[in-house]
Formats: C-alpha cells, sequence, structure tokens
C-alpha cells in the first residue's frame, strides 16, 4: 500500500503518455491539473447554462473561453522549461523539437479534421478552404467563417499554437540572454512589456470602435485581440519568462503561495462573475489582457510553491489524469456537443428547474469521458508512432533544477 501512495500520478511528459524523449528536468505536475480546470471551463462555455441561473452565473459559464489564453501562457511556460537551451542552429535538437510539436498535437487534430470532413460529405455540405484546416492556418484568414465558423471551431487555437512553437527557437535565446544580463529584474521587465503590449491595444480598439465590430468583421477586435495567432505573442512571452524565473530558483514559501494563489483564483472568479459589460475597455479586455496578471502570478505561485494548498490540488491524481487529456478534450468537445445538439447556448430554451442543471453535468461528464478515451486511444499512440521516425537523441543527464517539482 505505501509504494501504491508514493507513486506519483503520470504527466505529458511520461511514456505513459506517448512522450519518448528525454526532458532534462521533472514535470511540473501542478501545471498539468491547471490544463484540466481550463479545459472544462471551455467545455461549460460551450455548453451553457440555462436561463434561469442567476446573472454571475451565467457569466461565469459564458467567460470560460479565458481558458484559451491560459494554454497559451501555459505553453510558453513548459516550453521554456524544458526547452531552455534550444535555438535556430541546434541542429538535430531544432528537428527533434519540431517533430515533437507536430507528434503532439497534429494526429488528433486530423483525425476530428477527417471525421468532419466525412460528415460534411455524407449531407452534402461544400469543403470550403478544407487546405487551410489541413494545414492548421486557418486563424491567420480574416474571414470569420474560415478562422473560426467552420469544421472544428477550437481548432483556430491549434493554429496559434503551430505559429508559437514556429516561433519559440528564435524567442527563447533572447528571454535566456535577458535572464543572463539583467537577472529576474529583466525577466519582469520583459513580462511588462508584452502586458503593456496588451493595454495599448486594448485602447487602441475601445478608442477607434473596431472592438465593438461584429466577429465577422475583418477589422474586428475578437479577429485582431483574441483568434489571430500575433497577439497571443504577449501571454507565450510572458509564460516563457515565467519559465526563466523558476529556473533562476525563485520560490515562495508555502504560507504565502496560498495567499497568492486564492487570491489569484478569487480575482479571476469575480472578475469573470460581474461580466465585460461595466465599461467600454472591458469587453476588448477580456479577450486576453485582464487575465494576464492573475494567471502570471498564480502560474508562478503554483510552481514555486508545490506544498501549497492549491498546488497540491492541481498536482492530485485525478487532475492531473484530466490535465493530460485536456488537449482531447478540447479538440473532441464541439463535434460531440453538436452532435449531442447541446451546442452554444442550446441550454436557454430548456425549462425551469433542477433537470437542466444536471444535464449540464451529464453532457460536460461526457465530453470528458469522449476526451479521455481520445486521449489514449487515439492522441497517445500517435505520438508514439510519430516519435519513433525521430532519431534517438544522445542519453540526457537529468539536471535537478532547484526550482524543480518531483514527478
Amino acid at each position: 500500500m505505501s509504494r501504491l501512495r508514493v507513486r506519483p500520478p503520470q504527466g505529458l511528459t511520461s511514456p505513459q503518455h506517448g512522450d519518448q524523449l528525454p526532458h532534462p528536468r521533472s514535470e511540473i505536475l501542478a501545471l498539468t491539473g491547471v490544463r484540466a480546470a481550463a479545459a472544462l471551463a471551455v467545455v461549460l462555455h460551450h455548453i451553457g447554462v440555462p436561463a434561469s441561473a442567476p446573472e454571475p452565473l451565467r457569466n461565469l459559464v459564458q467567460s470560460g473561453y479565458i481558458g484559451v489564453p491560459l494554454f497559451f501562457m501555459l505553453s510558453g511556460l513548459v516550453l521554456a522549461w524544458n526547452y531552455s537551451t534550444l535555438t535556430v542552429t541546434s541542429g538535430s535538437r531544432l528537428w527533434r523539437f519540431y517533430i515533437a510539436r507536430i507528434a503532439r498535437v497534429m494526429p488528433l487534430y486530423w483525425v476530428v479534421l477527417l471525421y468532419l470532413v466525412a460528415q460534411r460529405a455524407a449531407h452534402g455540405v461544400p469543403q470550403d478552404s478544407l487546405w487551410r484546416h489541413l494545414l492548421g492556418i486557418q486563424a491567420w484568414s480574416g474571414d470569420y467563417a474560415i478562422g473560426q465558423g467552420s469544421y472544428n471551431p477550437p481548432g483556430w487555437s491549434i493554429c496559434v499554437e503551430l505559429f508559437l512553437y514556429a516561433v519559440f527557437p528564435l524567442l527563447i535565446p533572447v528571454i535566456v540572454l535577458v535572464s543572463k544580463r539583467f537577472g529576474a529584474a529583466g525577466l519582469v521587465g520583459v513580462i511588462a512589456v508584452a502586458f503593456a503590449v496588451q493595454v495599448f491595444l486594448v485602447a487602441l480598439f475601445t478608442a477607434e470602435g473596431w472592438a465593438f465590430l461584429s466577429v465577422k468583421d475583418p477589422s474586428s477586435g475578437h479577429r485582431w485581440l483574441y483568434r489571430n495567432p500575433l497577439p497571443r505573442l504577449s501571454e507565450f512571452v510572458i509564460g516563457m519568462s515565467l519559465a526563466l524565473l523558476l529556473l533562476r530558483g525563485f520560490k515562495l514559501r508555502v504560507r504565502v503561495a496560498g495567499w497568492v494563489q486564492a487570491g489569484c483564483v478569487t480575482v479571476v472568479l469575480v472578475l469573470a462573475a460581474l461580466g465585460p459589460s461595466h465599461a467600454r475597455w472591458m469587453l476588448p479586455a477580456f479577450y486576453g489582457a485582464i487575465w494576464t496578471v492573475p494567471f502570471a502570478v498564480l502560474l508562478l505561485a503554483l510552481a514555486a510553491a508545490p506544498a501549497a494548498w492549491l498546488s497540491r490540488f492541481f498536482a492530485t491524481r485525478v487532475l492531473v489524469t484530466l490535465g493530460t487529456a485536456s488537449y482531447a478534450v478540447y479538440l473532441t468537445h464541439r463535434p460531440l456537443l453538436s452532435f449531442l445538439g447541446k451546442d452554444r447556448g442550446s441550454m436557454v430554451a430548456d425549462p425551469a428547474g433542477w433537470a437542466p442543471y444536471a444535464g449540464v453535468v451529464v453532457v460536460a461528464g461526457l465530453c470528458l469521458l469522449i476526451g479521455e478515451g481520445a486521449h489514449r486511444l487515439i492522441e497517445v499512440p500517435a505520438r508514439r508512432l510519430v516519435l519513433r521516425l525521430v532519431p534517438k537523441p544522445p542519453p540526457v543527464i537529468t539536471e535537478r533544477a532547484r526550482t524543480e517539482v518531483s514527478a
């Protein structure tokens, strides 16, 4: 029994979940668990709640899309944690990095897309701009129907991720150089500049009125502040800077970290429950900028104090397991909701009483179950298959970083 109690959950970098490449540092399991919360928030956003729900609850669920910018910040943090020495001149390491990124996201993406293509063909629906979706470049289009309104709508964020993966080897040497020359103060400066860019864009789109254009307008805030890959560089760079702070040995006392974590969660929940309707600037800010500071502080506090209460909560076996399947949950839930007839606000027509709320729980549970199945049966085997094509690197001597969280 003691062996069972001490055996930790297996995260995304474990062979159990398809990873075949060595990593110099242990996975920060609390951050894997956070992925579960982010994916569930997005799922609930797309399911919705009945119209009879209290307004704060409706606002909270409608704000569930904020899980997506959290994913982008997490990506920057995790990649910098594992690949802080990668450069564009890294040769075979660079090749393995890109193949590993493709193996991580594209096989399941293509399987889901193939299902949707077959579904369209069966119903005689034209396959518009299919090539963009196959290549994962749809979010660059100014046409909403192409960027987010067809096939699998969450696929737009995969386009963003591919862009962030592509530029990572260009960005990480710069962040590392800042860390070496200017220390923690330099990294905080990078974070401040990235956040300032977000604030500037919010102010600009508010002043010019672009933030309030229809999502289908090519000049809209939805396009340029939410689904276009370029503004997502801010969250990504902030995540990378957080990783370098951790690699410099940043730590928090357990009690301090606990209060910081509680404060960040409270801020996010309160802002989400209030909704973006209290000031003009809040609508564009809700696309990402308003969440940047609480998300960044929360991730740093989770990673810097593994013994704090919320760090331990997110590192539990259940949440780490759901976190490893979060990508599959995210990618499969919209086709499943469409199949079930519970997609995008269908709950508003449901009758009053407890039954619709029970329906939300059941449908969300089905999304998690199908996502877990897709992860185990498609994502993991495909990841293993692709990574077998990569020449095995020389053995890596595990580097016990000072901020390492035991895995």
